[in-house]
């Protein structure tokens, strides 16, 4: 019996440090996986609330009488956020800062501006959705290119040069030019003209003077309705 109360002692001390190590390897991952645990949650609020509401009004047919006619009972725009969503995990999944929180900067400003949007809603969300898919493609292009020349030597090129001696330098050159252009453009060009083009989707149309939160669809049918 005492041994049993030794052993129930000795975890009864222990605990405090299995419960804080505990804590310190949750937070450690979130840390490294907190990029894309914001993007998944931007992306289940715009398909929660943003999608549901573009999908609804497209789906939406005038029937006579101001009843509302069969629709087609359609997801389109929620399985394109769901698959722009995975596009961006895959390519995004073992890569070091910053192009991770990038994109994660990206779908946050992607998911601000499609709710702040009124009068540009559906085209401001396609727009989002195709320049992160951009942006995913481009990662996925340039790992793709970095592994495959890793694995190149000089004796390979050296059949295309017939020169192993200048086919590595041609390599290392060719490889540090190209990785400048790549990290230039996933660091920078690509996420600017991002942020540039749903800046000016946002502000392409003047808001309502009337009802500043009004959204398009609804100053159209107020239009049609009014008497």
């Amino acid at each position: 019996m005492p041994d049993y109360f030794t052993a129930f002692g000795n975890f009864l001390s222990a605990l405090p440090t299995y419960l804080l190590n505990g804590i310190l390897v949750t937070l450690y991952w979130i840390g490294d996986s907190g990029a894309v645990l914001i993007s998944i949650l931007c992306g289940i609020l715009i398909t929660r609330f943003v999608d549901s509401h573009v999908q609804a009004s497209a789906n939406f047919r005038p029937g006579r009488g101001g009843r509302e006619a069969a629709s087609p009972n359609t997801i389109t725009a929620q399985v394109m956020t769901g698959t722009v969503l995975c596009l961006w995990v895959i390519s995004q999944w073992g890569m070091g800062a910053p192009v991770p929180w990038i994109g994660t900067a990206m779908w946050l400003a992607g998911a601000f501006m499609v709710f702040l949007a009124r009068t540009q809603e559906s085209t401001l969300l396609w727009n989002m959705k195709s320049g992160i898919a951009i942006y995913a493609l481009a990662v996925i292009a340039s790992r793709l290119y970095l592994a495959n020349t890793a694995q190149l030597s000089g004796g390979q090129w050296a059949v295309l040069i017939g020169n192993a001696d200048s086919a590595s330098a041609m390599i290392a050159s060719t490889r540090n030019n190209v990785t400048t252009v790549i990290l230039w453009g996933l660091w920078l060009v690509i996420p600017l003209g991002y942020f540039v083009m749903l800046l000016q989707q946002l502000l392409i149309n003047p808001m309502s003077l009337v009802n500043p939160f009004t959204r398009i669809n609804d100053l159209i049918e107020h239009y049609r309705t009014r008497r």
